[in-house]
């Protein structure tokens, strides 16, 4: 049984790895250590210094590149885009957004160096975190990305313009590139000696990733992941719904191409008297077999005031004795 949890915020390595002696006795067995473009730039050394001393107290490490080219999940600021405009995605109404496309090959040699950095360290897995292309929260129908590159692509391939709509060749391009782009990543990491988790949002969120078999097929990708978490309003009962019917999707794609399945548990924005929701998410989780089970993150999000839960000590203590009952 694979039990771990996010970590982010502290870069200095002496309270780091106290907090990670803290993680290894409330019985977690791994960690996942977050790795922004700031910590690329600033904290190179100070990352490989806290990834390294979590391996050598008994955790295995995660890394995830933590809100890079906001292609990835995070509440990190970017500013690859913000350096290099030519970089951005596009939406159907011609704006460019702070997002980095993931067609464009300057993105790629960033995240080269990314890979590179973080594979000298003593990292376990590469957490390829909810990559997605920018969708407009509330108008789906300003999708993106219809880059010059993007543009080029889609009419080499169909041999005519790109549409303004989500027709199916659109759908197919957008799924295309992502996959095209996590193999050339996962196979990089692979060849460093690491292993792949791809995170995938859950299907309610129109990330541009609708097949995820496409995803556990591909050859250098270890493990098949999503978090389908809820919102404050949420009931008690379509959490357990969601996430009984999303672990054993993770379970029946990972199990069908030979690749490790995980879920991540909710740990922030938890509602006071809801923590219970918690442990709800992991038995339905561990019921459906889940055997690796992550949770987002460390203290129920304490040091985070934008994300803290209404009780982050009660989350954070739901969460381990909710862990701990699983053999």
């Amino acid at each position: 049984m694979k039990k771990g949890i996010s970590y982010f915020g502290v870069r200095r390595p002496k309270w780091a790895l106290e907090d990670m002696k803290e993680i290894k006795e409330r019985g977690f067995t791994h960690v996942l250590h977050t790795w922004s473009e700031e910590d690329l730039l600033y904290y190179r050394d100070s990352m490989q210094e806290i990834i390294d001393g979590s391996d050598e107290l008994g955790l295995k490490v995660y890394v995830n590149p933590w809100g890079v080219g906001r292609v990835f999940g995070g509440e990190a600021f970017s500013e690859l885009v913000g350096r290099n405009f030519s970089l951005a995605q596009k939406t159907v109404d011609g704006k460019s957004k702070v997002a980095a496309c993931p067609n464009q090959q300057e993105f790629r040699d960033y995240m080269d160096q990314w890979i590179q950095a973080v594979c000298s360290t003593k990292v376990e897995t590469i957490f390829w975190d909810e990559p997605h292309f920018y969708f407009e929260k509330g108008n789906l129908n300003n999708w993106a990305c219809c880059c010059d590159q993007c543009q080029k692509i889609f009419f080499d391939k169909y041999g005519f313009k790109m549409p303004d709509s989500l027709t199916p060749e659109v759908q197919s391009f957008r799924e295309d590139s992502l996959i095209d782009f996590l193999n050339v990543m996962t196979e990089k990491v692979h060849c460093l000696g690491k292993r792949n988790s791809v995170c995938l949002l859950p299907p309610w969120f129109p990330a541009g990733i609708e097949n995820w078999d496409r995803i556990a097929e591909l050859p250098f990708v270890d493990e098949i992941s999503s978090d389908p978490y809820w919102e404050k309003t949420t009931s008690s009962e379509i959490i357990k719904e969601n996430y009984r019917e999303v672990s054993k999707q993770v379970l029946s794609v990972a199990h069908k191409y030979g690749k490790e399945a995980q879920i991540w548990i909710k740990n922030y924005h938890i509602v006071k008297d809801k923590e219970s929701d918690v442990r709800l998410a992991t038995e339905e989780a561990y019921d459906a077999g889940i055997r690796n089970i992550f949770a987002w993150s460390y203290l129920g999000s304490e040091y985070l005031s934008w994300l803290r839960s209404d009780n982050p000590e009660l989350v954070y203590e739901t969460q381990i004795s909710a862990l701990n009952k699983l053999k």
